[in-house]
């Protein structure tokens, strides 16, 4: 009769933790940069590194009063997904990019997060980016900040779709400023 019991209670504690335990959930990051080819950087050669200080690997948290947060992490590293949107933009624009060149430039992610504030009947979304890009050659170091913010709310529940799509939006604006940013451009030799 112990051994019914002991065999019951592990089937429903196993049973409870695999209908509470939830499956990783994945956001797709893929930035369209709208820039059009340009001598932007004609004739300039950078080393490029990308690093990433976030504290998580999360880029939307849904939180709800008195239930653990659903966390949703891109498909690939956030970092990579900006070495190569970055990079290929650079490129476009002129930039030869070599490993052993004068100009180092290194992007650095700071923030990048969507948070959602989700009600029975409505949500708040705030989203912000933080990315700071360093530039050291022969004239000194040059550190610029790059940030952008957003907020938006709706009726019912947050759509994951739309988050993904004004996350992805942002981040090309972000990456955007950097390529196109007067001070770096004039700066990097």
């Amino acid at each position: 009769m112990k051994s019914a019991i002991i065999k019951l209670l592990i089937l429903g504690a196993t049973s409870l933790f695999f209908a509470c335990s939830s499956p990783i959930k994945h956001v797709i990051v893929s930035p369209e940069i709208s820039i059009v080819g340009s001598n932007l950087y004609q004739n300039k050669q950078a080393q490029l590194s990308f690093s990433d200080l976030r504290r998580s690997n999360h880029i939307v948290q849904i939180l709800r009063s008195n239930q653990a947060a659903e966390l949703y992490s891109p498909q690939q590293s956030l970092v990579s997904t900006v070495e190569s949107s970055l990079t290929s933009a650079l490129k476009a624009n002129g930039l030869s990019v070599q490993p052993l060149a004068t100009n180092q430039i290194e992007v650095i992610i700071d923030n990048a997060m969507v948070s959602v504030h989700q009600e029975l009947l409505k949500y708040t979304a705030n989203n912000e980016m933080n990315v700071r890009v360093v530039v050291n050659n022969s004239q000194g170091t040059l550190t610029k900040a790059f940030r952008v913010t957003g907020k938006s709310n709706g009726p019912f529940k947050a759509d994951l779709a739309v988050l993904e799509r004004d996350f992805n939006q942002q981040l090309a604006t972000l990456l955007t400023q950097i390529v196109q940013n007067d001070e770096l451009q004039s700066f990097i030799q």
